[in-house]
């Protein structure tokens, strides 16, 4: 076993958090929908489909946001960092991390926000727990520029 797998890094948000998270988002797809059709059902689709077209672009926009909140974080001895979501696998290194912003919630419950380059990336949380924690110094050692907020 080598250096950087012996102290390679892992946290991965709880699945049964991260499955409620897609079925709550899932419910309220599924529930806005019929209303929303309905709607321009009475008034008819043809004479408001701006409308319609703005309504599905938010919904297609929610859900590409949504399925690209990272799970799993891996840090490396080397600084590496790799966030896994759904929809993607995104490779960084602790130097380009900017910014590290803890949840707003009690607990650490929610979500955390890490600014980097060209964009943010939201993390599931849900409290302290020790291999995040560990990553997330780890970060600060290697990154001493990076900016923490209710870390």
């Amino acid at each position: 076993m080598d250096q950087a797998t012996e102290s390679s890094r892992v946290f991965q948000a709880p699945t049964a958090y991260v499955i409620l998270f897609y079925l709550l988002l899932l419910a309220w797809t599924v529930g806005t929908l019929p209303v929303i059709y309905m709607k321009f059902q009475q008034v008819g689709f043809q004479s408001h489909w701006v409308y319609a077209s703005m309504i599905g672009f938010f919904y297609l926009y929610t859900w590409f946001w949504a399925l690209g909140l990272f799970y799993r974080i891996a840090m490396d001895g080397e600084g590496r960092i790799v966030l896994r979501s759904l929809r993607r696998n995104l490779e960084v290194t602790a130097k380009q991390i900017r910014t590290i912003e803890g949840s707003r919630f009690p607990a650490g419950f929610g979500f955390i926000k890490m600014k980097l380059p060209r964009e943010s990336g939201y993390l599931f949380c849900h409290g302290s727990n020790r291999e995040l924690a560990e990553i997330l110094l780890g970060i600060r050692k290697m990154n001493p520029l990076v900016k923490t907020v209710r870390i």
